[in-house]
């Protein structure tokens, strides 16, 4: 009786104890460096990282939606991925310039258009974030 007692208590204490470590394995998480080496990275709870995240996705948003150079497949391979970090309001703004003949002036006068986004505000206390962009055309 004494024996059947001692082996549940090293099975239960096993258990918890593989549990506990199974539990800490899942917060790193191990990253290829360009196919090289592993790095270790911790895992985060989701929350924090979204200031950061939206502040990167705005800028790249605006870097795509902004930077052109005059080759009319580069500008529309910049606006296919700065629509798809967008929603259909810049889709507008991006027909409204192209019906104006603006891309078209762009290529015609071989102009080089890039913007460099200096600091980018957003209120994380309201949904959808109100965000403001502060860049300088170069």
């Amino acid at each position: 009786m004494v024996f059947v007692c001692l082996c549940e208590g090293i099975v239960g204490y096993s258990l918890w104890n593989a549990y506990r470590f199974a539990e800490k394995q899942r917060e790193k998480i191990y990253v290829l460096d360009e196919g090289k080496s592993l790095m270790l990275a911790l895992s985060q709870d989701l929350s924090q990282n979204r200031p950061v995240e939206a502040r990167e996705h705005v800028k790249r948003f605006h870097e795509l939606f902004f930077t052109l150079s005059p080759d009319k497949s580069a500008i529309e391979s910049n606006m296919e991925r700065a629509m798809q970090l967008s929603d259909k309001s810049a889709f507008n703004y991006y027909k409204d310039l192209s019906e104006k003949g603006y891309y078209n002036r762009i290529i015609s006068g071989n102009i080089i258009q890039n913007i460099r986004v200096d600091s980018i505000r957003c209120d994380f206390d309201r949904y959808p974030y109100p965000v403001y962009t502060y860049a300088r055309q170069m």
